[in-house]
């Protein structure tokens, strides 16, 4: 719709309106119509200040919110924001300046624009009304309608030695006019749409009339760059022909309304069956892929993501879509693993690749995931897919296995097998090092009398506290094994025999401290051998069998 007429239609309301009226109801005219335009529209008040714009705001990325309330000088820049502010202080009602400049989409890009900004008096008040035209789309309509007159009659050749038919359609007299190749293919001997768009939709099949209809408005309000549809048509025989037909509007009137639309038809009905066929397997090939419970990406050797199923993006706690790069998704520290893998396919040196990796589980959690990827090529096609298995929960049930494996679940120490197995080593390390090495035999006293009569949760909690004792009484270094219900073993290298007497002598005092009924104290026996014969033939076993019988010695002395 032109800029003028949209004007000259504005000011004949207003002289039926109020102006507070017109800037508070935007389900009034002029704003039903507003939002159907392909014009930008914007009303402000005497301050300068934005009121309304229409819905073409949200082709450039924006929403109206983004502009309400903001001073309409800040659109612009330079001298055109310094003349807005001089034309908004003349006051100079029923006067249009005419200006062209860009306006800034939300991505960066700029389009160009033609505006027209018009003062408005109402009741001694002061309001703006401010249109802008893309020009954009403008210029390149123009350049296409001279292409497509100049090379009119040669295209008219070529379309005769292929089998593309042309049509044309005055929307505004409801004429419409085809080549004769509908007639050949329909078996006809006549124009049988009698140049009626009316006509012609009673030939089209019944359940493709409406779609037609809806595709055309579509791109009537320039939803659509072109007007595409396939149908039906009867034919002599009774029998329906499919058609391919392709077009645009090529002129429009001075109120924007599609004046002339030209296209080109095609017979596609011994396609028709394999292109529906097509389209049900490629359907059900996606439904796989997206309800397959592993996740699917396929990336170009650029490594953007072309496609990604919904068993991904659930991984990922993603809303579809997200990710457009692998470095959205993988934790940092394995891009370079990521990389050198994938390269391995694009080299062809290998022909799948399979790794382990981390990826990032939104909003800050990470998943580990089992990564099996191949090379796909054909003709100029190169992609990458990778599936993706989560091994989050079997590795966390790993760990939690081989925790329950190397330590006491009540302490939290080394259990026997594995406690064991760390000491044999801390061994052979003090006989090559020449190190001395101290085995310590602990026993707790009094345990099965605690046990009897303050029950097993008491017990433990005097295992644990006698655990925690030692902890703390000990280097990281040091070794501590519960080897059995009341019974562990320490292992203390590059320690000498006596300065363990005086740890122990220390935790015996901090033992004391707990007490069951107020008499039953936690005290400890201990047995202590400290290996340094380094040139003697002495085994583990023999070491741990003397600080075991030096703690027996002590619990027995305790009894005398």
């Amino acid at each position: 719709m032109e800029k003028d007429f949209i004007l000259s239609e504005l000011h004949k309301t207003l002289e039926d309106l109020e102006k507070n009226e017109l800037l508070d109801e935007e389900n009034s005219f002029p704003f039903l119509i507003f939002d159907q335009l392909n014009d930008l529209i914007f009303l402000v008040n005497d301050f300068r200040t934005i009121t309304y714009v229409n819905s073409k705001i949200n082709s450039l990325g924006y929403s109206a919110s983004d502009f309400k309330g903001k001073d309409v000088a800040f659109i612009f820049e330079g001298e055109i924001s310094k003349q807005m502010q001089f034309f908004f202080s003349r006051k100079a009602s029923n006067k249009i300046w005419v200006f062209k400049d860009y306006l800034t989409k939300i991505d960066g890009t700029k389009v160009f624009f033609e505006f027209k900004l018009k003062c408005f008096n109402i009741d001694n008040e002061y309001f703006y009304v401010l249109i802008g035209r893309d020009l954009t789309e403008n210029e390149k309509l123009k350049k296409d309608i001279e292409k497509l007159k100049k090379d009119e009659e040669e295209i008219k050749k070529v379309l005769e030695l292929s089998n593309i038919g042309i049509w044309k359609w005055d929307v505004l007299n409801d004429k419409i006019t085809y080549d004769n190749r509908y007639q050949k293919i329909l078996g006809y001997d006549k124009d049988l749409f009698q140049e009626s768009w009316e006509t012609f939709e009673e030939f089209i099949h019944e359940e493709d009339r409406k779609h037609i209809v809806n595709l055309i408005k579509e791109h009537f309000l320039e939803r659509t760059t072109i007007y595409e549809s396939t149908y039906r048509i009867k034919s002599k025989d009774g029998n329906y022909i499919w058609f391919l037909s392709r077009a645009g509007v090529v002129e429009k009137n001075k109120f924007g309304l599609p004046r002339f639309m030209i296209g080109t038809y095609t017979e596609i009905s011994e396609y028709k069956e394999k292109i529906d066929e097509i389209k049900k397997e490629k359907a059900f090939i996606q439904k796989v892929l997206e309800n397959m419970g592993q996740g699917l990406l396929i990336l170009d050797y650029d490594f953007n993501i072309m496609f990604a199923n919904k068993a991904f993006y659930k991984m990922l706690n993603l809303e579809k879509p997200h990710a457009n790069n692998y470095e959205d998704f993988l934790v940092p520290k394995y891009i370079e693993v990521f990389e050198k893998e994938i390269e391995k396919l694009k080299s062809e040196k290998e022909e799948i690749v399979s790794f382990e990796c981390e990826l990032k589980y939104r909003p800050d959690k990470i998943i580990t995931v089992i990564v099996t990827a191949v090379a796909y090529e054909e003709e100029q096609i190169k992609r990458i897919i990778l599936v993706m298995t989560d091994i989050t929960e079997k590795k966390k049930l790993e760990e939690l296995l081989k925790r329950y494996a190397t330590f006491d679940d009540l302490t939290t120490t080394y259990n026997r097998r594995a406690g064991f197995y760390a000491l044999e080593k801390y061994f052979q390390l003090s006989k090559r090092r020449r190190e001395p090495l101290t085995i310590v035999f602990i026993d707790i006293d009094n345990l099965k009398y605690i046990n009897d009569n303050f029950g097993h949760d008491a017990g433990d909690f005097v295992i644990k506290k006698v655990a925690d004792v030692i902890k703390n009484s000990l280097r990281e270094s040091d070794l501590i094994i519960r080897i059995g219900g009341d019974e562990f073993l320490l292992g203390l290298p590059n320690t000498k025999e006596t300065d363990v007497e005086i740890i122990f002598q220390r935790m015996s005092k901090e033992l004391e401290k707990v007490k069951f009924d107020g008499e039953v104290r936690i005290s400890l026996s201990w047995g202590i051998c400290e290996y340094n014969n380094f040139d003697e033939e002495i085994t583990l076993e023999s070491v741990i069998k003397k600080a075991d019988n030096k703690m027996y010695e002590m619990k027995s002395a305790k009894k005398e």
